[in-house]
């Protein structure tokens, strides 16, 4: 059955969803593109990547509870109408200048923003975004010619310098383990998207994309989700390479297993069998 057959169950579901603002957590391998694939599809949504919206807000909130004293961690009246009319002109701006009726966000990293936006849009809903760590690993290195580079990376390179793969298998562990503990902090507001989930079963995955959002189907193309899968699937079929865990020190590849039980997939291996697919 199609993601448009099921269209009407989707709309109903909007309740109050309906015009809340989108973020999409994830990081660098977790299949976000995927994410972005589905969602530009929607008219309603204006999607736009990493504007700093969210650093902006914590800051502006961890300022505030400066100037308010901390009392609680809340706000004071003037505090609460200052960081609400913030991200509202933010929000508004970003749709006139794209159209749509919807901020859709797509950021990496930002946990603690996350949890700041909590408290200005407590409406917002939360995609996050998960792949398996070896994939993620295999899909950052091919995807970093000249190595790996930027801030993102750098205190995980510092702390496993001799070896590229340890050192991404740490920065999987690190915000992994921050998106997991987000989700429990916030279960109402979050939906958990495994990426491949997306490959193997597109359909279902998008609806319960579109169930939790509350999004309108009547707008997309019929084909859309058999288009989809089609895509995706491709090039699923063919060998990946085995992740060489001898290079992951024995304390963090136990971590990254755990992790892993935490999100129903199955362990870390040298063997190459796990055939999984590129997640961007």
């Amino acid at each position: 059955m199609s993601v448009h057959e099921l269209s009407n169950r989707a709309v109903r579901a909007a309740g109050t969803s309906q015009g809340s603002p989108i973020i999409i957590m994830a990081y660098a391998g977790s299949g976000a593109d995927q994410l972005r694939s589905i969602l530009s599809e929607f008219p309603e949504l204006a999607c736009t990547q990493r504007t700093g919206i969210l650093p902006l807000c914590h800051n502006a909130v961890t300022t505030w509870q400066t100037v308010d004293g901390g009392v609680g961690g809340g706000f004071s009246p003037i505090a609460a109408a200052s960081l609400r009319a913030l991200s509202s002109s933010l929000m508004t701006a970003i749709l006139a200048y794209r159209g749509g009726k919807r901020w859709c966000e797509f950021t990496s990293g930002v946990t603690a923003a996350a949890q700041s936006f909590t408290l200005i849009c407590p409406e917002a809903r939360f995609l996050v975004a998960y792949c398996r760590a070896d994939t993620a690993v295999r899909t950052i290195i091919s995807s970093s010619r000249w190595g790996l580079e930027g801030p993102e990376f750098a205190p995980f390179v510092s702390a496993h310098p001799s070896s590229p793969v340890a050192a991404l298998a740490s920065y999987w562990a690190a915000h992994t383990a921050q998106q997991l503990e987000f989700e429990q902090a916030h279960p109402e507001s979050c939906h958990r998207v495994r990426v491949e989930d997306l490959t193997a079963n597109a359909a279902q995955a998008q609806l319960g994309v579109i169930d939790f959002l509350g999004l309108d189907c009547r707008d997309i193309s019929p084909s859309f989700s058999q288009d989809a899968a089609r895509n995706w699937h491709a090039g699923q079929d063919a060998p990946v390479p085995g992740l060489p865990i001898d290079r992951i020190p024995a304390a963090l590849l136990a971590r990254v297993n755990e992790l892993h039980r935490s999100l129903d997939y199955s362990p870390v291996t040298t063997a190459g069998d796990d055939r999984v697919a590129s997640c961007e």
